[in-house]
């Protein structure tokens, strides 16, 4: 199994790291400290025999010129005994050739036997080794008439060096034990806060932030206090908005609803006039076939917009299936519904342009808002006056224009009408915005003009419903 070290908690990264570094650190420094250790033995060693070698070369120097055996052995012998801290493990005289002439062992060496010296430096020793060896050549003015060659014992070096070694990793080890519990303490308190704060933002997951505890945050210091109360200031924010979320949802809940009855009472109330004028019609000229038709005609064309309304309610969208075309029919059945509100405020309405034949738009949401753009239009034109009605159709859409002689249409009635965004005030009514959604739900526009010398021109295209497009979209 492969092991990631960048997954691992910062809390065994950091006592890692630390150890690391002591390790470097302590094998740095026991390099540095053996190395002078090695540069003091030697030097102390070298003076050492150097001095071994001045009393022995000067006590064999004469006696190797007499050819006096016996008395190169005496000296060799005094100068291991003078030697002693020296340690002088071996003694080898010879003469310029190599024969040997007196050695401290006679049997490893006997006297005229050829010597072969492993080292001819004047001092040679390593650091950590058991023995060093030293070299100098006896000579008299003018010519070299020997040679001496000694060894020393230096194991005691080598356990001293050992020593040293010994102590260094034990203390280097005890160290970094030290460390690294003393940094994984260190971490493991710096990064409470820290895991705390994780904690609690785990714990915020599913949508709810969970403060931290007064206690947690008056125990920590210094920025980790200011992040607890940061953090608990930014739950309590969350919490709030959840709750003013909640009540502005059940408000708008509840606003739809009353926008959605007080529309539909608006639809439906709106020709109920036209109808019960239709009725009346029926009760006293019901005998004349030609009232009657008309007043049966337009309380089955009323009824069917009534009933698209409530359809269109329960689907929550308009449906395009089944959807009636609009017919002249349809136009003149508007003047008879608004005929009676007309007649209370003296107005006249009049078609300029008329609809000449049926064309492919839905019928029901095109009367419904054409009739609340007529009773808006009769209730703004002063008394005694006109109200005109213009349908004119190309190839592409049909335009309605209706024209009334008021005061002109209020800013914030004509933004209604034309703004796809703009919502209903406080205390207005639903007329303008219910006639902006029927007119959008059919893909129609809203335009409103001021006319020269006062009055309001509202202008709604409305485009054809071709076949072919439909099947297209299909």
């Amino acid at each position: 199994m492969r092991v990631d070290p960048r997954r691992w908690p910062i809390t065994f990264k950091v006592p890692v790291a630390v150890a690391i570094l002591m390790l470097v650190a302590g094998a740095v420094l026991s390099e540095r400290v053996l190395d002078r250790l090695g540069d003091i033995q030697q030097r102390h060693l070298r003076e050492l025999a150097q001095g071994y070698l001045d009393g022995l070369s000067s006590a064999v120097g004469p006696s190797v010129l007499r050819d006096d055996v016996w008395e190169v052995y005496d000296a060799i012998a005094r100068a291991r005994d003078q030697y002693k801290g020296l340690r002088p493990s071996e003694a080898v005289v010879t003469d310029p050739r190599g024969a040997v002439i007196a050695a401290s062992d006679p049997r490893s060496h006997a006297v005229g036997s050829a010597f072969v010296p492993s080292e001819s430096r004047p001092f040679a020793y390593e650091s950590g080794s058991a023995t060093a060896r030293a070299h100098r050549e006896l000579s008299y003015p003018g010519r070299t008439i020997g040679h001496l060659y000694a060894t020393f014992d230096t194991s005691h070096l080598a356990a001293e060096r050992r020593d040293v070694i010994a102590t260094l990793l034990v203390t280097n080890g005890i160290l970094v034990a030290f460390f690294a519990a003393a940094g994984w303490l260190v971490v493991a308190r710096m990064m409470r806060p820290v895991r705390v704060l994780t904690e609690h933002l785990g714990a915020s997951s599913d949508g709810v932030a969970v403060p931290i505890a007064d206690w947690e945050v008056e125990r920590s210091r210094g920025e980790f206090r200011r992040m607890f109360r940061a953090y608990n200031g930014l739950s309590t924010s969350i919490t709030e908005r959840d709750e003013l979320r909640k009540r502005l949802a059940e408000e708008e809940r509840l606003g739809s609803l009353g926008r959605l009855a007080t529309s539909i009472a608006h639809e439906i109330n709106n020709p109920l006039g036209g109808l019960f004028n239709a009725l009346s019609t029926l009760r006293s000229h019901g005998h004349v076939p030609a009232a009657r038709d008309g007043a049966i005609g337009l309380l089955e064309r009323g009824l069917a917009g009534i009933r698209d309304v409530v359809r269109t309610t329960l689907a929550v969208h308009r449906p395009r299936e089944g959807a009636r075309n609009l017919r002249p029919d349809d136009v003149d059945d508007l003047l008879v519904l608004v005929a009676a509100e007309a007649r209370r405020e003296s107005v006249r309405v009049t078609v300029t342009a008329r609809l000449a034949a049926e064309v492919p738009i839905p019928s029901g949401p095109v009367r419904q808002a054409l009739l609340n753009i007529l009773l808006n239009a009769i209730a703004a034109a002063p008394h005694v006056s006109v109200v005109e009605l213009a349908v004119v159709g190309t190839r592409e859409s049909v335009t309605f224009e209706v024209r009334d002689r008021g005061e002109g249409l209020p800013v914030e009635a004509a933004a209604m009408l034309t703004e796809p965004d703009r919502l209903p005030t406080a205390g207005a009514g639903l007329g303008l915005w219910t006639t902006r959604g029927l007119v959008a739900e059919i893909g129609g526009v809203l335009e409103t003009e001021t006319l020269p010398g006062g009055g309001t021109l509202v202008r709604m295209v409305v485009p054809l419903a071709r076949d072919e497009v439909l099947a297209d979209v299909a």
